[in-house]
């Protein structure tokens, strides 16, 4: 038989079993209209994201783009300036050769002033004027991969003509003095110009620029020794000389070509890009 303490557990238990209800089988199932309703939710949620995350990269692009295209302006304004000024100085220096060519014809023909050939020789030959170009940012846009910015095609072939053709045609056509400078060697000395050779001390890293007064040549006394007065030398002299001003002239005008170019890209980048 049970003992009253038996008896009374089994009658807890009993009644924990007959309060335990099963969970409800038979609740309400969603239809399709809502499973469809909060799968269009979750779409749009992600699709607007994905949109919003899309105009934000854009509008960072944009910014990108335009601000390259400032620093590309001022690349190509600097490049004008550098084109424009060295031109310039290269007239110049083709005015002078142009006298140089005429005191060596007179040479060639027996009359000779040395002096005067000193002058226009040591002033004008092997001095031509080189343009340096900036070419910082098209740099940057080539190694970052960031031409894929400028979405304008039109720019795009602009700027890729003008550094990939222009400048390249331009710095190839450098003119080399190296034999100017080579057969002045054979008529000119400086024995007798110690005062040219020290003024060179002058030069700093403020200005490069000796102090000589190259007009003292021409009044020079007595007048200065030419290491030879041969009229083929003379000649030859003449050869090399009427070469390199040839090829300064045509440097010269592609240099004019190219800030030229310089300057219209700068129109077409602003029209562009406001």
């Amino acid at each position: 038989m049970l003992k009253e303490s038996e008896i009374n557990i089994q009658s807890i238990r009993n009644q924990s079993m007959e309060v335990h209800h099963h969970p409800d089988l038979h609740h309400k199932k969603k239809n399709f209209k809502e499973y469809f309703l909060e799968f269009l939710m979750i779409f749009l949620a992600v699709t607007l994201g994905f949109f919003a995350e899309s105009i934000r990269e854009h509008l960072v692009e944009k910014a990108k783009e335009k601000e390259y295209m400032k620093e590309i302006v001022e690349n190509l304004k600097y490049d004008t300036i550098r084109c424009r000024a060295n031109a310039k100085r290269n007239v110049l220096l083709l005015k002078g050769m142009d006298s140089l060519r005429n005191e060596l014809k007179q040479a060639i023909k027996g009359n000779i002033n040395a002096n005067a050939l000193y002058y226009f020789s040591f002033q004008y030959t092997g001095k031509g004027s080189q343009a340096a170009f900036n070419t910082a940012t098209i740099t940057e846009l080539k190694n970052s991969g960031s031409l894929r910015l400028i979405e304008n095609k039109k720019i795009v072939a602009g700027i890729a003509d003008y550094y990939e053709r222009k400048i390249v045609a331009t710095q190839s056509l450098v003119p080399d003095a190296q034999d100017v400078h080579k057969i002045s060697e054979e008529f000119f000395s400086l024995l007798d110009l110690n005062d040219l050779v020290q003024s060179y001390d002058s030069i700093s890293s403020q200005t490069y620029q000796n102090s000589y007064n190259y007009q003292e040549l021409l009044q020079h006394h007595p007048e200065l020794h030419l290491m030879t007065t041969d009229p083929v030398e003379f000649e030859r002299f003449y050869t090399w000389t009427s070469e390199y001003e040839m090829a300064l002239k045509n440097y010269n005008f592609w240099l004019k070509y190219t800030g030229n170019a310089a300057g219209k890209l700068i129109t077409d980048i602003q029209k562009e890009y406001n």
